[in-house]
């Protein structure tokens, strides 16, 4: 077996987020399909980054697809929660960092995120490279 017989942990983890999304709903299936059409393979981050924003518009404006948008971060959730840090890596760079910031409209959507969810963004939030505290918090 070579290494081209291998597939990456990204080839890895994008099969388990597409597999993931699929499964919880037809909307998030015909997204990943359409993914797919597009890109002719798996592209997690991109993949996640427009689910992310799906779910951060279907949910801030109450369409009709919302719950279906709920349903895929629930499903991203339990992913994110038994995955490895490939899968964690990929749902924090591309479906959590989707999510508006602080100062944004439509912020109230972080409240309907799933908890693992909600404190995995928290804490990417709060990070500050070492060093860089003001004088005083050291």
């Amino acid at each position: 077996m070579t290494d081209e017989d291998v597939p990456s942990i990204d080839k890895v983890s994008a099969r388990a987020v597409a597999d993931a999304l699929s499964a919880s709903s037809r909307r998030a299936e015909e997204m990943v399909r359409e993914h797919v059409e597009d890109y002719d393979e798996v592209l997690s981050t991109v993949l996640l980054d427009l689910v992310g924003e799906w779910f951060r518009t279907a949910v801030h404006a109450g369409t009709p697809d919302a719950k279906d948008a709920l349903s895929a971060a629930a499903a991203l959730a339990d992913l994110y929660s038994r995955g490895d840090d490939g899968v964690e890596t990929v749902i924090a760079t591309g479906f959590l960092e989707a999510m508006p910031h602080p100062s944004e409209p439509g912020r109230e959507v972080i409240d309907r995120l799933p908890a693992l969810l909600r404190e995995q963004l928290r804490r990417m939030e709060e990070w500050r490279p070492p060093g860089s505290e003001p004088e005083g918090r050291r």
